[in-house]
């Protein structure tokens, strides 16, 4: 389990198998299609790399509230698109709990490399709206 501050809210996400249920039903979706898609973009797709957290979310208390409702819990004072801390603490959870064992092979080795090349892109991005 990962606990995680989002836009200034505490929350706590786990993997398992049943977070590629929870995400199917909630949006359709085969999670790890999803995961690579959102990754494939710089910056990544917040509004997926969410939903995601949603779902594992949602996977370690089922009492979460439904996606929108979840949306909605958010200050929305504290939203800002192109937040590097949103994305690093969802980044961090995903990696964690759902690539944590060496046995997932090939696939994890994929998503790193993709995840590096994005916290380096991330890294490039943050050092130059600090420049400015």
């Amino acid at each position: 389990m990962r606990r995680a501050v989002i836009y200034g809210r505490t929350v706590e996400m786990q993997g398992s198998p049943y977070t590629f249920l929870v995400y199917r039903t909630g949006f359709g979706g085969d999670l790890f299609h999803d995961i690579a898609a959102a990754y494939e973009n710089n910056p990544p797709d917040m509004s997926m790399l969410l939903q995601i957290a949603w779902a594992m979310a949602k996977t370690h208390d089922d009492s979460v509230s439904e996606y929108e409702d979840w949306l909605r819990e958010f200050d929305p004072k504290l939203f800002a698109i192109g937040d590097a801390d949103a994305w690093g603490v969802i980044d961090s959870a995903i990696s964690a709990e759902l690539f944590r064992h060496e046995k997932t092979g090939r696939a994890r080795k994929w998503i790193a490399r993709r995840m590096g090349r994005m916290a380096q892109r991330l890294g490039a991005l943050a050092d130059r709206l600090l420049a400015r």
